[in-house]
């Protein structure tokens, strides 16, 4: 049973409670319902070929593929039904017969029926269909296909981004959007905590007043919406349970903008719907199924920090849904006065292009509202640039030429552009690397979002950035599915360990989509219809993963943080069965996560004894030597380990109780 406190039915926004994973869960399962009815054995052959639809090298591609499985024990309507008695004497042949025609016609329709229209309107439909159609697709036809479905990519991976960081600024200023004045005076407080917590907020933070203007007229729209959501869940109590947990989460951050005009809501007013109290029907409903919400952030502690911005509202989760949807977002890894300027001075109508001259008009306005970027306030003073500000002008086109300079050598190093090599156009989908991390995306995008505009062949390279980064998500959604049902199997290399690994792939894939009546995306059935690819990308995936993985334990494993402990103890949980190279990091950190769980406790003893022992580090050695000594004759050795390290252990006591 989820739980809930109840809720009340007062005016004011009901404080629901939060947990959400299952319902996003389902709703992704949904998303997939009906996805790959769309496509036909061609779509299927495209993705397998490639660009090997001629007819000769077609047949010899096919007659491969069907020996690789056979070689394995499989057969081939065991990996798709759609590629039953593809394998059998002679059928190649007749399917390769006109292949290159059918699939050249298929993309030529898509191209200009389909993808261009998209391009104009990328909606969450018409980028789901068309996303679906350039993975089959683009392969076979990159001449015609490439570009554009590169373009559409970072369209459709722009606008999720965009609409997460919407969503963070709505659920940040709830309660606050009835008009712009309101909206104003509380985002000036709000973005210098959260504006760096993504490119896309930093950009909402830098225009405050037309983000406002938005952010008012689309907290109206969703009341509405919302409205009309819970009323015809409201009506079908028998599906009322699955809706329950996402229709809860939005009216605790949405429906406190649902105030109607004072006028309309005073006692007299019988049909004044102040804060939209559908949603505390809503809340009864649902706590009689079972079903309750809990808000995010911690409890009320006053021992404890007060909870920011983020934990209040939810952003972590917010997060996480984006990556189950193919999109990490990371906190803005460049925030320098280099960046922000650059970003800022844009070429103008009239051809100007002394930067220098446009960078102090850009202060002169800037500075007016230096709150929204911590980089205007060392460049300001008394709503006008410093002397820093000034001179910061005058170095800015050099200071550019340096970080594009910075940022051509990233690209490179990361084979995204090299126009040397003759890698200097749109990567297709295919050549995009594969290697690249969370942090390493986090980075390049940032300085995608700074100096795109400012860099020779900026906004090329930075589509194969954003592009790389999109598919990276996507593959990384599909392979977490695989692997989470393979763990044990992830390693090997000899003929035997191949083949039982594809028998188990095919399996896993089968039961996969059994019982979600289709694949959860499109990435999955990629993978599921090519199991040799599959066990050469998901074994190299787990590679990777594990060396990123060292290289987070070996900065944080020895002094590690709760998060630290949590986020990186799940994923030495999730690959240790099948790396040993982790074992003793991830013993370290298994280690130094008990000690501080310990500290913790030890810490609330010594509070709880009100002695002041914690009030400095002498004092808390000399108190915890004592303490240490005489657990020890007492054989008690709760505390034996964060005894050998009494100076670390009060330190981190000591400081902890100092910030709260």
């Amino acid at each position: 049973m989820e739980t809930q406190t109840q809720p009340h039915t007062t005016a004011q926004p009901t404080p629901v409670r939060h947990g959400l994973a299952r319902a996003v869960a389902r709703a992704v399962k949904r998303q997939a319902a009906g996805a790959q009815n769309s496509f036909d054995e061609e779509h299927v052959l495209a993705l397998i070929l490639n660009k090997d639809l001629e007819k000769t090298k077609c047949i010899e591609k096919l007659k491969k593929y069907c020996q690789e499985l056979n070689e394995v024990n499989l057969k081939i309507e065991q990996v798709h039904e759609k590629l039953k008695d593809f394998c059998d004497n002679g059928k190649a042949d007749t399917k390769c017969q006109s292949l290159q025609t059918k699939v050249m016609g298929k993309c030529t329709d898509f191209k200009t029926k389909k993808l261009e229209p998209a391009l104009k309107d990328p909606s969450d439909d018409n980028c789901k269909e068309n996303e679906r159609q350039c993975l089959f697709l683009e392969g076979a036809c990159p001449n015609e296909l490439k570009e554009k479905c590169s373009e559409l990519r970072n369209k459709c991976y722009q606008r999720k981004r965009d609409g997460v960081a919407e969503e963070v600024l709505l659920r940040a200023l709830h309660g606050d959007l009835e008009n712009t004045t309101e909206c104003e005076k509380k985002i000036k407080n709000v973005c210098p905590k959260i504006g760096q917590e993504s490119d896309e907020l930093t950009m909402l933070c830098l225009d405050q007043q037309a983000t406002c203007v938005s952010l008012v007229a689309k907290g109206k729209s969703k009341c509405s919406v919302l409205k009309q959501k819970v009323e015809e869940a409201l009506k079908e109590k028998n599906e009322l349970r699955g809706k329950c947990l996402p229709l809860l989460e939005q009216c605790y951050f949405h429906r406190g903008n649902c105030k109607k005009d004072a006028s309309q809501c005073k006692p007299q007013n019988k049909d004044c719907e102040d804060y939209l109290p559908k949603c505390d029907e809503l809340a009864k409903e649902c706590g009689k199924k079972g079903v309750i919400y809990i808000h995010p952030g911690p409890d009320f502690d006053p021992t404890k920090p007060e909870p920011t911005v983020a934990e209040d509202i939810g952003l972590e989760e917010l997060y996480k849904r984006a990556e189950e949807d193919g999109v990490f977002i990371g906190r803005q890894q460049v925030r320098d006065a280099t960046a922000l300027l650059a970003l800022l001075v844009k070429k103008d109508n009239t051809g100007n292009n002394d930067i220098g001259k446009k960078c102090n008009e850009i202060l002169e306005n800037k500075c007016k509202n230096s709150h929204e970027h911590e980089a205007l306030e060392k460049l300001c003073a008394k709503n006008a640039a410093n002397n820093i500000g000034k001179e910061k002008c005058k170095e800015l086109e050099e200071d550019i030429k340096k970080t594009c300079n910075i940022f051509a050598s990233k690209l490179i190093n990361n084979h995204l552009f090299d126009p040397k090599k003759g890698n200097n156009g749109i990567i297709g989908w295919g050549g995009l690397p594969t290697f690249l991390s969370n942090e390493d995306c986090t980075k390049l995008e940032s300085y995608c979002f700074y100096f795109e505009k400012k860099c020779q062949d900026g906004e090329k390279s930075c589509a194969n950035v954003r592009a790389a980064c999109y598919k990276r998500g996507l593959d990384a959604r599909a392979n977490k599915v695989l692997q989470e049902n393979m763990r044990g199997m992830l390693h090997g290399s000899n003929k035997s360990w191949l083949e039982k690994f594809q028998q188990e792939l095919v399996k896993v894939c089968k039961e996969l989509k059994e019982n979600k009546e289709n694949f959860p995306n499109d990435e999955l059935f990629a993978l599921c219809v090519q199991p040799a690819k599959a066990a050469r990308l998901l074994t190299h995936d787990l590679r990777m993963k594990t060396i990123f993985l060292r290289q987070q334990l070996d900065k944080r494993r020895d002094f590690p943080t709760d998060k630290d402990c949590k986020e990186l103890g799940r994923k030495c949980q999730d690959l240790g069965e099948d790396s040993k190279e982790i074992t003793w990091p991830c013993h370290t950190l298994e280690q130094q996560c008990n000690r501080l769980g310990t500290t913790e406790i030890l810490k609330q003893v010594l509070l709880d004894e009100h002695k002041d022992t914690l009030k400095d580090q002498e004092s808390c050695v000399k108190y915890l030597k004592e303490k240490c000594n005489k657990w020890s004759r007492r054989g008690d050795d709760r505390f034996s380990f964060i005894c050998v390290f009494q100076n670390a252990t009060c330190k981190s006591m000591v400081d902890d109780v100092q910030d709260r």
